[in-house]
């Protein structure tokens, strides 16, 4: 008989823990009947992979606070937590699955605790084995897994009701202890299954005689700061003689700045503006050069991609993976990085002009991290459930 598997995901800030969470199902699925519970506002434009059970949570996000908000309720945020709680333990009851993954928590979402502690407690005294596996990606947020509190918590979850941590990275990248210092406190084994991805590494494309640069901010929400500043370095300065630009905002992009940014670009022949893409890495087929932030679904299409990108990691005082990443990628000749906050719009579109001539080389990271995550869990599962 098929083994089931429930995956939950949530998503406050940006998709990009959806979007990888969607690549990993894409893959579970040919082994394990898979139910995903998301827990964040699902964005428009974004299509639920075939084959799975998904099932929507009444949606909670985080505020500027950091503490959970209801997204599309008047309710107190406590009903509908528990709401979300009474409807993940009913699908569970419903599927009883041979494999629980939570992606990220408990190394961050801690505020989500609602939703998983009577689910985890549960595994552990469910009528069969229960693999319950950690889905991570490659770097943590240091200025969060270096407090006590934090490392406290995830210690104790992690040995208490996880089977195994997954990290989706390259152990020739980067290691999850350089970001994690609390992990040799942890009792379960760390598996890298390389990075993930649903796009296929390509054949190079011979961009001499293109002309267009493709902006683009991932998912959009916090990128209203980056695409106008990007925007108006071009309409001041230009990026080049005959250089276009494409601008594709993100799909959860605010609707306020969205009718600011139409504004901006009006009558300007040498700009198109959208929304957002079906598919991405369709659009840099016939592109010069992608400029982005440095996401990490992002990255991993670039690379996959082979187009030059210069990559503008979103980065402040509490957010600096994207940074970490992007810079430990440039000095491997991945791609190119500059820093959006110390550069002027002049400074800005030198930049993007350097970045023009700038040739990736040849990928150096594991990036079959769906298919190793599903051969990964399927062999746990085999030895969980052998006496």
């Amino acid at each position: 008989m098929q083994k089931t598997l429930l995956f939950y995901c949530q998503h406050s800030v940006g998709i990009g823990h959806l979007v990888r969470s969607f690549a990993l199902v894409n893959s579970l699925k040919k082994t394990f009947l898979v139910t995903l519970v998301s827990g964040g506002a699902f964005p428009k434009g974004l299509s639920v992979p075939d084959g799975i059970n998904f099932v929507q949570l009444p949606p909670i996000g985080l505020n500027l606070n950091k503490c959970l908000e209801a997204i599309e309720s008047d309710e107190p945020v406590y009903k509908v937590m528990k709401s979300r709680q009474n409807k993940i333990m009913r699908i569970y009851n419903e599927i009883e699955p041979d494999v629980f993954v939570s992606e990220y928590f408990p190394f961050g979402k801690i505020q989500f605790i609602g939703d998983l502690l009577a689910l985890l407690k549960r595994t552990k005294f469910s009528n069969k084995p229960v693999t319950v596996v950690c889905s991570l990606r490659d770097i943590l947020e240091p200025t969060s897994t270096t407090k006590k509190m934090h490392q406290d918590f995830s210690t104790k979850m992690i040995n208490e009701y996880y089977s195994s941590i997954l990290v989706h990275g390259d152990e020739n990248f980067i290691t999850l202890n350089k970001t994690c210092p609390h992990l040799s406190r942890m009792n379960v084994p760390v598996y890298y299954t390389g990075y993930v991805t649903d796009e296929k590494y390509q054949t190079k494309i011979d961009r001499t005689a293109f002309n267009e640069i493709v902006l683009s901010a991932g998912g959009g929400k916090i990128a209203s700061p980056f695409i106008t500043k990007m925007v108006c370095s071009f309409k001041k300065f230009g990026f080049g003689e005959g250089i276009s630009l494409k601008v594709i905002a993100g799909p959860i992009f605010p609707k306020g700045d969205w009718i600011e940014l139409q504004e901006l670009v009006k009558n300007e022949p040498g700009i198109v503006l959208l929304r957002s893409v079906e598919n991405l890495t369709n659009v840099w087929k016939k592109a010069k050069l992608s400029v982005s932030m440095g996401g990490y679904n992002t990255l991993m299409e670039v690379i996959c991609s082979r187009i030059p990108a210069l990559i503008i990691p979103y980065c402040n005082e509490s957010n600096s993976e994207q940074e970490i990443r992007a810079i430990k990628l440039q000095k491997k000749g991945l791609v190119e990085t500059t820093d959006f906050e110390k550069l002027s719009k002049k400074e800005l579109t030198e930049a993007v002009k350097n970045a023009l001539n700038f040739n990736p080389v040849d990928k150096d990271l594991n990036l079959n991290g769906a298919e190793n995550t599903r051969l990964i869990i399927e062999q746990q599962c085999l030895e969980y459930s052998t006496p």
